[in-house]
């Protein structure tokens, strides 16, 4: 779910990022997406300023958004193919590709391999749904990660840290 402004103001290809602006020249949304379809001619949706402004600042002040929750997985969508042709114990969740040095998921133990089958007792199969349950969440925060390594099922708690980009350690 994304909170937009709606706009009939052009917006042509290059020109997300760029300022919606009201009649008095103020700043009041960036420029996101347009809807290029027949009928829809001139709808476009830009992300109001007040929702920008915070990451704006953080930007500007950091150099990177503080508080974003971080897990410090790199995961793979598990199939019932891929689960059969490497043999693997469960053919759903997310198959651990690497950990993060540092981040929670290696100080709780996460290992490469490990597949993530629920979180928080949710079941999770996709990326996307790992990650809506992670961003209901901040730092510092813990989530409850349900694996399965060799055929066993672990339950192990993970500890969410900040994301934190390379450019902001410098």
């Amino acid at each position: 779910t994304m909170n937009l402004l709606q706009t009939d103001a052009a917006i042509s290809p290059g020109n997300s990022g760029g300022a919606l602006v009201n009649q008095y020249g103020e700043v009041i949304g960036i420029n996101a997406a347009k809807i290029d379809a027949s009928g829809a001619e001139g709808l476009g949706f830009a992300i109001p300023i007040s929702n920008a402004k915070p990451i704006i600042e953080d930007l500007i002040k950091y150099k990177y958004v503080k508080g974003r929750p971080l897990i410090g997985v790199t995961l793979r969508e598990l199939t019932k193919e891929l689960a059969y042709y490497n043999d693997l114990p469960v053919s759903e969740g997310l198959y651990v590709i690497d950990v993060a040095p540092y981040s929670g998921a290696e100080l709780a133990g996460i290992k490469r391999g490990d597949i993530i089958i629920k979180c928080n007792g949710e079941k999770v199969t996709t990326v996307t749904a790992l990650n809506e349950i992670r961003d209901r969440h901040k730092s510092g925060d813990e989530l409850e990660l349900e694996v399965n390594r060799d055929g066993q099922t672990l339950k192990i708690m993970v500890r969410l840290t900040e994301e934190k980009p390379e450019i902001a350690r410098e």
